[in-house]
């Protein structure tokens, strides 16, 4: 069965557990492994590609993501840097900031030689975020990674993940955000990500100024206030499901993860989708990730599909 690729870095949260911040439970995260996690806990196929730390980190990581049914088998192993680990904080409302402890950090070192072609043969879609493409040599691995895609016809999925503190500066992640954007055939960014991308204040002129990389369906979103896709020609809005937010940690992997299972599962290309199914799935994703921000940790608080069907039967 063809399935999601989800490649770049898995990670340590340490989630706090008190409201003063000393004790910290460890949980397992990572942008992308998040993703294949979500999409396996909704009963599609994902790989996880990626390098991790040969550590006890590294270890946990592998042993949760194989326990979520995702596919390990394209994991490689760094015996020099260990796995990264971030330190989370969360306001009273659930929002987060983070404190990184990658630099370097095992998934960092995923290098082209440690990709085959083969496994781009018979899946359907490609995820990848920014944090891959901050350094070498994951940089040229997940370069080389989209242009094997396209070579065999997969989706292209693109969630910058935009974490300002590990890059030197605004304008290299600006910069290197941009030149790849146009690479994908899916899009997902934050209403503050599109600002700091475009310099646009409004949703609308910010998907103007996109419009120059030709991305075919984007999604933008805005937590509470729902998201907003664009899809052949036409922008609609999708509510939020109200829920009371404990950590919006994985919220956005669980959006992007509802998104690309249903994607998957429909076999259908770009081109055959149509705007109405995009909208079902869109009203699926933004269940999954409310359901995310009413939990605790990144994968974690990924939803099952019967979770998210029995939301949506609440919500129709």
């Amino acid at each position: 069965m063809s399935g999601v690729i989800c490649l770049g870095e898995a990670l340590i949260d340490f989630i706090p557990l008190d409201e003063h911040h000393l004790i910290y439970q460890k949980s397992p995260g990572g942008a992308p492994a998040n993703v294949a996690v979500g999409i396996s806990k909704l009963g599609g196929k994902a790989f996880f590609l990626g390098k991790l730390g040969q550590d006890v980190l590294g270890k946990f990581l592998l042993d949760t993501l194989e326990a979520q049914g995702v596919d390990v088998s394209y994991v490689s192993w760094e015996e020099h840097v260990r796995t990264g680990i971030v330190f989370v904080t969360l306001d009273p409302g659930g929002e987060r900031s983070f404190s990184f402890y990658i630099d370097p950090s095992a998934d960092r070192y995923l290098g082209i030689k440690d990709l085959q072609s083969e496994w781009f043969e018979n899946n359907h879609i490609l995820h990848f975020g920014s944090i891959s493409l901050i350094s070498e040599p994951s940089r040229s691995a997940t370069v080389h990674a989209i242009q094997l895609a396209k070579q065999n016809g997969m989706l292209i999925s693109y969630d910058p993940n935009l974490r300002l503190s590990l890059w030197k500066t605004p304008e290299e992640a600006k910069t290197t955000i941009l030149s790849t954007i146009g690479q994908a055939d899916i899009l997902k960014i934050s209403e503050e990500e599109l600002v700091f991308l475009t310099g646009e204040q409004s949703i609308e002129n910010g998907l103007s100024s996109l419009a120059q990389y030709d991305i075919p369906l984007i999604f933008i979103t805005m937590g509470g206030e729902g998201c907003v896709f664009q899809f052949k020609g036409q922008t609609r809005r999708i509510p939020a499901i109200s829920v009371s937010v404990v950590d919006t940690t994985g919220a956005g992997d669980a959006f992007v993860s509802g998104i690309l299972y249903n994607i998957n599962a429909s076999r259908k290309t770009i081109t055959t989708l149509t705007v109405d199914e995009v909208g079902e799935f869109t009203k699926f994703a933004a269940v999954s990730g409310g359901l995310a921000a009413s939990t605790k940790g990144a994968m974690t608080a990924l939803p099952t599909l019967p979770e998210v069907r029995k939301r949506l039967e609440n919500e129709a």
